[in-house]
């Protein structure tokens, strides 16, 4: 895999625990201590206004895009990436 580098997209701000956001990226990122027995690898990419999502998993070379066509529950991608991380892990 490459070396997955963006430069200035990738100048990481805290905005609220567990997510960063550069220029138009998201990372979502849980530290070690929320999941000791099965590290929570980084996520980037954005989550959308609407359910929508595209996320990348470098350490897995692992990408994702969906949407659950719904605007009711915005953190559903949050949950559910980490989850088809460890199935295909």
């Amino acid at each position: 895999m490459e070396q997955w580098n963006n430069g200035t997209m990738e100048q990481w701000n805290k905005i609220f625990f567990p997510l960063e956001y550069g220029y138009g990226l998201m990372r979502y990122k849980l530290p070690r201590f929320m999941s000791p027995f099965t590290p929570i690898p980084a996520f980037i990419g954005h989550s959308g206004a609407s359910g929508s999502f595209l996320f990348i998993c470098p350490d897995q070379d692992l990408y994702m895009a969906g949407t659950f066509n719904q605007i009711n529950k915005p953190s559903a991608p949050f949950s559910l990436t980490p989850k088809i991380a460890q199935i295909l892990r």
